[in-house]
């Protein structure tokens, strides 16, 4: 009866049919429920997460140029202190002031000139500018100060005789009596290489950039396109989250730009010149990971709904569970400061893949922290572990660092000296100045291959103590004019010290500028010096060059197991087997961490042959870098233990000549080998081709 039953039951109206459509149709409402608040809560982390890390960047990039603004502003009113009537009656001697500052016209590339109460310049360097005689009254850069007596940063504007885009910081020159009696204007020259260049020059992903606005004057200063800079800005109302950031406004969002096109952007202000620098990045370039999952997700439901509610389950749990657990971790590590650590990977596919780079991303990340960490440890290490007093002179900046053994040494306190070069000069006997200064400058100019001088320094209690002071200048710029200088002070109240004393300060002064105080490698400024020389060599000889750029793959767990003094004896061998591996015109440098650097010199003319020998160097390196390595560790009140750790190295060639290529060029190019030797499994060579190819080189 049952079956007969069944039997004249229509399949629509079967409890079965109906439990399984009632089912499917909870499941398939829950499903697509769930799909779009995944989605969205996905859209949303991601946007929050994308938009943090991009006012981040913008952050820094405005606290960059608000400190650069800000020292160029201070050293200008530094400069302006110094001058009265006196020597504004006198243009022959201001004129010789002005060029006596060099330092100034580094920090300017427009130049500097000074006018009279009028606003006409009466002193101008460079003279080739031929500003002498004009008047400027009619810029309010200009007419502000001589009526306020304030310094004021300019509305950018063409020069009058540059005939460039510029802008001025302009500061007023007072009398004895403090009436203004002239101005002293400094011009950045907007468009020539400047300051800006270093946050504005480069794009910010692959279709975004940079835009620093002026809103008090509705103008562009500079933008990573060239061609917005000093073009008015869109009119009000177009972009109101543009609107909002003209209005004071710091923060990131989405909005529409004049052009129809959705933007994620970010601001933050300039307080110095009451500017703001913007970050901008179109949506769709920044939410395409986002847009590409979210259609996958949709396919994957609409298969998902012709299956079992159990398997529909399963399977969703499966597409679900990696995206938005990636999405919590990114969410955790960006509001709760936690420890940089990789996502956990489940999966292989796409969104593996996504994982992967960004756990390549974190990587990267936490290897510069480590090494930033490493760095100022040994840095602090060198400096309160020698007995003189140190000095590290930004000389673009005008700014020194004086160690606390310095001002110990004068008897002053850590916080009772800036960072001003005149918290030196200040203190130096009348009668030593010129002397001084003129060593000084004869090094800044290339002219002593060390800077040398015995002079006297005021004390805090005001009595004079003899100190022997030497530096060195450890960065020049392109055209040679010096960056950078360090130095050392002893106190030489005492008998003069010997020559052998003196060459032992000399070397140590060297060993602090260029190599690595771990390995005693050279260190990347004596890599960059090597690596320059090896580029001109090759162009001179056509013989071909190779940089290899080394990173090791099992350099972390020993750290995490035995720790960082453990790892400094891996580093130390590592270093001593290089070195053995290479010839002896090659170099072998220490970037930091556990990436090392190798310049081949001195390779066949033909390239086919220069590859063979480069490849065969690469691959006796890696063998040497994969034998066991068996490190003796010996600890105070502990019995020596014998650790044994296996590490390999990924590693990224580049072959160069002719000196076609930029050392910045060949350095990226060998690093983005590397990663494709990474990714290919480790302990593996790659070489970079001409045309952005990364060719194998297969283990041995």
């Amino acid at each position: 009866m049952t079956s007969h039953t069944n039997q004249g039951i229509p399949w629509l109206q079967s409890l079965g049919t109906r439990a399984i459509v009632i089912t499917l149709a909870v499941f398939v409402v829950n499903l697509w429920a769930l799909s779009f608040y995944a989605s969205r809560l996905l859209q949303a982390d991601m946007q929050r997460v994308l938009g943090e890390q991009q006012f981040q960047a913008v952050s820094f990039v405005a606290t960059e140029i608000n400190d650069e603004l800000t020292d160029r502003l201070v050293a200008l009113e530094h400069i302006a202190k110094d001058m009265d009537e006196r020597l504004i009656s006198q243009p022959a001697a201001l004129q010789a002031t002005l060029e006596q500052r060099p330092i100034l016209q580094l920090m300017f590339n427009g130049g500097i000139f000074a006018t009279d109460a009028n606003g006409t310049a009466i002193a101008d360097v460079p003279l080739s500018t031929g500003r002498i005689g004009t008047n400027y009254i009619d810029r309010e850069s200009v007419s502000v100060p001589l009526k306020t007596g304030k310094t004021v940063i300019g509305r950018p504007a063409m020069g009058k005789k540059l005939g460039a885009p510029i802008f001025s910081i302009v500061t007023p020159i007072r009398s004895t009596a403090g009436a203004v009696i002239g101005t002293l204007v400094a011009t950045i020259n907007l468009g020539k290489p400047n300051f800006l260049d270093k946050v504005t020059a480069g794009r910010y992903g692959k279709t975004g950039g940079y835009l620093l606005v002026a809103p008090q004057h509705d103008l562009f200063v500079t933008a990573s396109d060239k061609s917005r800079i000093m073009q008015p800005l869109p009119t009000r109302g177009r972009n109101t989250l543009h609107d909002r950031y003209m209005l004071g406004f710091e923060g990131y969002g989405v909005a529409i730009n004049v052009s129809g096109v959705a933007e994620l952007s970010a601001a933050k202000a300039i307080p110095i010149a009451g500017w703001f620098i913007a970050v901008v990045l179109p949506a769709a370039e920044a939410f395409a990971p986002i847009h590409a999952m979210q259609q996958r997700m949709l396919w994957a439901t609409l298969f998902l709904t012709l299956l079992t509610g159990a398997l529909t389950w399963w399977l969703l749990q499966r597409q679900l569970a990696p995206m938005l657990g990636a999405a919590n971790a990114l969410t955790r590590l960006a509001t709760e400061n936690l420890p940089i650590k990789a996502l956990p990977i489940t999966r292989h596919d796409e969104i593996g893949a996504m994982l992967g780079g960004f756990n390549h991303l974190l990587e990267t990340l936490r290897k510069r922290e480590a090494a930033l960490i490493d760095s100022e440890f040994r840095w602090k290490f060198a400096t309160e572990g020698a007995g003189d007093g140190l000095w590290d002179w930004n000389v673009l900046a005008g700014t020194v660092y004086f160690s606390p053994r310095w001002k110990e040494m004068l008897g002053f306190s850590q916080d009772e000296i800036g960072s001003d070069l005149d918290e030196w000069r200040k203190r130096i006997h009348p009668d030593d100045l010129a002397r001084v200064m003129a060593d000084v400058q004869a090094h800044l100019d290339g002219l002593t291959p060390i800077y040398f001088n015995e002079h006297r320094l005021c004390c805090k209690d005001g009595h004079w103590k003899w100190i022997l002071d030497r530096g060195l200048v450890v960065a020049r710029d392109a055209a040679g004019k010096p960056l950078r200088a360090i130095g050392t002070h002893t106190d030489n109240t005492e008998p003069h010290q010997t020559d052998v004393e003196r060459q032992a300060m000399q070397e140590k002064i060297r060993q602090l500028a260029f190599m690595d105080p771990l390995t005693q490698l050279p260190n990347r400024r004596l890599l960059d010096d090597r690596l320059g020389q090896a580029m001109v060599a090759s162009k001179r000889s056509g013989q071909y060059g190779a940089l290899m750029f080394l990173d090791l793959d099992n350099f972390k767990p020993l750290n995490d197991l035995h720790g960082h003094g453990v790892g400094d004896l891996l580093l130390v061998e590592v270093a001593r087997r290089l070195t053995d591996s290479v010839r002896g015109a090659d170099s072998v440098a220490r970037l930091g961490g556990d990436e090392f650097v190798v310049v081949l010199n001195e390779l066949d003319a033909d390239l086919a042959r220069a590859i063979e020998e480069a490849r065969a160097v690469a691959e006796k390196i890696r063998l040497a870098l994969a034998a066991p390595y068996r490190l003796t560790v010996s600890r105070p009140g502990e019995p020596v233990v014998l650790v044994e750790h296996r590490c390999s190295a990924s590693i990224g060639v580049v072959m160069f000549v002719n000196h076609e290529e930029t050392q910045t060029d060949l350095m990226k190019w060998a690093d983005a080998a590397m990663y494709q030797a990474k990714d290919a499994g480790r302990n593996v060579v790659r070489f970079y081709a001409s045309n952005g190819a990364v060719a194998p080189v297969d283990r041995a």
